[in-house]
């Protein structure tokens, strides 16, 4: 490097030292700031070094910038160095070179099945999974790779108007859910319900019954019975469901409920069923040796007994109400499983 020409030292006065360390500094400044936005993208990409070399000359440039850190007073600069320092020495930590499948493994850990909640009425979206996402790009490709973390999807609607912006970004939230991985699902309404026709992340939950394996339904009024799903038999399968929950106040659990029975009338695979209301008449339609636990607030027919004879494996039998309709055949045989 050729060396600036100065004056003679005895030549050099308070005013002329102060205007070589401000040419230093500003120097410094400057090829600092370019080394920050070099280093931010490596660390936001994940680009770490892919060999020994590579990581030995990433150490020299380590121990350089260190001691510029500890050679340079002016604060602007320090700070500068710093952050450059960080970013450098976070290329060499042991999380950078985890495999895909353990770092996924931890990010479910901070998900912890909580999914994805959307409140309407509030306009506000929330899910462990999006603070992931937030941390660098090299993070968030990973877990947008990964539909599971997007297909446990929780809806409470209530009264106010729907917020565009956040009702597009739940729709793209179901689209990273892709096409085959098992969903989750949970709606509610209590009141406001959706309005005369279903709002478009619905119609798109609607359109992926094909892979529910939980869902848990509830409503506060026989219209949003109606509104909220409109569930057409001809279109409509679950052959993913094992856990399927409906509920509905206990004012209105004598009406008839073309959601649940469209449901049931599918023959979901289930292993776990929670109802308001079932009826003997679809016992055939439950009846499986898969399903382990029913509970149900009311039970309307003549007897428990074909509920137990179709359900042959049935572990748990929770019941509040029994509403007979009929007495029992006396030359019927009993139920003996």
């Amino acid at each position: 490097m050729t060396e600036p020409n100065l004056p003679p030292h005895s030549q050099l006065d308070c005013k002329n030292l102060t205007s070589l360390h401000s040419l230093t500094c500003s120097s410094l400044e400057s090829a600092y700031q370019a080394l920050y936005t070099e280093f931010l993208a490596k660390s936001r990409h994940n680009d770490i070094p892919d060999s020994p070399a590579a990581r030995d000359k990433l150490c020299a440039v380590i121990a350089q910038t260190r001691s510029d850190l500890a050679t340079c007073s002016e604060s602007t600069t320090r700070s500068r160095i710093s952050r450059v320092l960080k970013l450098q020495e976070s290329m060499l930590a042991p999380i950078r070179i985890l495999p895909s499948d353990v770092l996924i493994d931890i990010f479910q850990l901070v998900d912890q099945a909580s999914g994805i909640t959307y409140l309407r009425p509030s306009g506000s979206i929330y899910g462990c999974i999006f603070l992931v996402t937030w941390i660098c790009f090299w993070w968030r490709d990973e877990a947008l790779s990964h539909p599971a973390f997007w297909s446990r999807i929780t809806i409470h609607y209530g009264y106010g108007q729907p917020h565009p912006e956040v009702t597009a970004f739940l729709s793209e939230c179901i689209l990273r859910s892709g096409d085959s991985v098992p969903m989750n699902i949970s709606i509610s309404s209590v009141g406001g319900g959706t309005g005369s026709a279903p709002a478009v992340e619905l119609a798109m939950l609607v359109a992926r019954t094909h892979r529910w394996r939980e869902a848990s339904l509830y409503f506060g009024s026989p219209q949003e019975f109606h509104s909220i799903l409109p569930f057409k038999p001809s279109s409509t399968h679950f052959p993913l469901l094992e856990d399927f929950s409906f509920e509905w106040p206990d004012f209105i659990d004598l009406i008839q409920n073309p959601i649940q029975n469209t449901i049931l009338e599918c023959r979901p695979p289930l292993q776990k069923l929670r109802l308001t209301q079932l009826s003997e008449s679809y016992v055939d339609f439950i009846a499986s040796r898969n399903l382990k636990a029913v509970d149900v607030h009311t039970y309307i027919g003549i007897s428990l007994a074909k509920l137990l004879q179709m359900c042959p494996c049935l572990e748990f039998l929770g019941l509040k109400s029994f509403i007979s309709t009929g007495k029992p055949d006396a030359n019927e045989i009993p139920c003996q499983s």
